[in-house]
């Protein structure tokens, strides 16, 4: 057998070279550029009709009366885009306050929303499922609490209810036991709307007070000793200041009582004060709670830890 000529290895190899190289262009036609093309035209369409939608969406808002339109921020009052629990815990706060109950356990448990029949459209619903126990004196107060977690203007739904009842009155002094009541209501908000995060509620809280535990941790290694004498100096000129302010505050409250014409003028909140045990504090019931609110320009049933409230004369 004659071996191949010079010339004949060099057509082979072009002969296999243009083999690859076609081989090559098929591989990118129907496994690379086709895929990508056709993604890039259900892009196009996908594209397309949400434009549609939103040019439509936009010709009915304005067509809408300007009453009628709702921002966002006034959506997210009933369903947010985060759980925005401080808010249900101060409303919890606010319907122990009105109901003269005692809030005993507060649990809060984020979960998904699971229906036994799929509605289209709120897929990524979240809810926030709250169960709070509470005591109370009778079944008015547990009307008010409820009236007063549903007026929230968040869509919320009372899960259950559930309470230990009294027995029989049978004696003049068996009247007085108050009523074990277990309540566990549902709120929701929609975590995958990330956008609409700059018009969420704003929770009306009060800033950190940036206070330094001085317990020890107890845990074998750091005994909780100052290091420094300066540090403990610190704490205790901010003790004696707290002291004489508290002080000066029971002094000038003493003197108003003495002289029985006028209230004390001033009460500074400490931790554990509401306006209805201030009020019966100065009162004697909850007849200030209204006079101090308005005197304060309080919008709503809470006060804040060392702010101080002015009190004004009983009504």
């Amino acid at each position: 057998m004659s071996s191949m000529t010079k010339k004949q290895k060099e057509q082979a190899l072009i002969v296999l070279a243009v083999i690859f190289l076609l081989a090559i262009s098929a591989y990118a036609w129907f496994l690379v550029y086709t895929p990508a093309k056709e993604s890039r035209i259900a892009a196009e369409q996908t594209f397309k009709s949400e434009r549609e939608v939103l040019m439509a969406l936009q010709e009915q808002l304005k067509a809408m009366p300007e009453d009628e339109r709702v921002s966002t921020s006034e959506l997210q009052q009933k369903v947010s885009v985060e759980p925005l629990t401080e808010l249900i815990v101060l409303q919890l706060e606010q319907a122990e306050l009105l109901s003269r109950s005692q809030v005993q356990t507060i649990g809060i448990l984020e979960a998904p929303l699971q229906l036994l029949t799929p509605v289209e459209g709120i897929e990524n619903v979240q809810k926030v499922q709250t169960t709070v126990s509470f005591e109370t004196e009778d079944y008015a107060g547990i009307t008010r609490f409820i009236e007063e977690i549903e007026a929230m203007k968040r869509i919320l739904i009372i899960d259950s209810i559930s309470f230990q009842s009294n027995g029989e009155v049978t004696t003049a002094d068996g009247g007085d036991e108050v009523l074990q009541v277990t309540l566990s209501f549902s709120a929701f908000f929609r975590p995958d709307l990330i956008a609409l995060s700059d018009t969420l509620p704003k929770v009306d809280t009060p800033p950190p007070a940036n206070k330094v535990d001085p317990l020890p941790k107890n845990d074998g290694t750091d005994l909780g000793t100052v290091e420094e004498d300066d540090a403990d100096t610190e704490v205790d000129v901010d003790v004696d200041v707290e002291i004489e302010e508290e002080e000066d505050v029971a002094a000038a409250q003493s003197n108003d009582h003495v002289a029985g014409a006028q209230m004390a003028a001033f009460h500074k909140v400490v931790s554990g004060d509401t306006l209805y045990n201030i009020s019966e504090r100065y009162y004697g019931d909850d007849s200030g709670i209204e006079p101090i609110r308005q005197a304060n320009n309080m919008t709503d049933y809470l006060v804040k830890t060392g702010t101080t409230l002015k009190l004004p004369e009983k009504p």
